[in-house]
């Protein structure tokens, strides 16, 4: 099932001697990939990366293309770029220092770093945080 969405991303082709980057419109996704606009016809690879503005990487085949627009599977897991690791590691030490609720704002501005099991895991740790501060105040 595809959700619709408005964001944008990057798409990467090519390796790091011919590498070539086209700016696109991500106009629904679904956990299995997503629908693209590229605001003008390329011939696109079979195979690419996708980076998502939120800091999201997948690596994504094309399974269809028509006009602007393409159909991307993703091949695999989500990617994290190094960048990403380093922000997920500084928001698990804030989380010990500043608390939860902070965090949650912060995650929150990094839209969970476009990742379901980030957004699962910290909705789940804010719910039980709620649910323990309302049987402590009685």
């Amino acid at each position: 099932m595809r959700v619709p969405a408005i964001k944008s991303a990057k798409i990467i082709t090519g390796g790091e001697v011919n590498q070539s980057v086209y700016n696109c419109l991500v106009l629904d996704e679904s956990p299995s990939g997503v629908l693209v606009d590229l605001g003008a016809m390329f011939t696109l690879p079979e195979e690419m990366a996708l980076h998502m503005t939120g800091g999201a990487i997948y690596r994504a085949r094309r399974c269809w293309a028509v006009g602007t627009k393409a159909g991307l599977a993703f091949v695999g897991a989500q990617v994290l770029s190094a960048d990403t690791v380093e922000k997920l590691a500084q928001l698990g030490r804030m989380i010990q220092v500043q608390g939860l609720p902070a965090t949650m704002a912060a995650l929150r501005a990094q839209r969970f770093f476009d990742s379901a099991e980030v957004r699962r895991a910290a909705e789940g740790a804010e719910a039980a945080f709620h649910r323990l501060e309302t049987v402590l105040m009685g």
